[in-house]
């Protein structure tokens, strides 16, 4: 299993992310901090967090298994010809 799935999320605090990305590049940039981990700390915050639903999680986690991986594996030398042919 992915250690990944199943686990709390949280949304970004504000709707505009990419905006706040380019902000804190600028900031570094213009040394108002000195480096991105700093900038990030200062300007980010976690917003609204949901708690994965268990019932959800192993419907999502059967689909997953059973079914995307499947096609995934049969649609991939349809990727490799679109790959190509593009």
């Amino acid at each position: 299993m992915n250690r990944w799935r199943g686990l709390p999320a949280a949304r970004p605090h504000l709707y505009e992310a990419s905006g706040l990305g380019a902000a804190i590049v600028a900031s570094v940039g213009l040394s108002l901090h000195p480096s991105f981990e700093t900038a990030i700390k200062a300007m980010t915050h976690p917003g609204e967090a949901f708690e994965p639903d268990p019932k959800a999680h192993q419907i999502y986690d059967e689909l997953f298994n059973q079914v995307y991986l499947k096609m995934y594996r049969q649609l991939q030398p349809l990727y490799d010809n679109l790959s190509r042919i593009i």
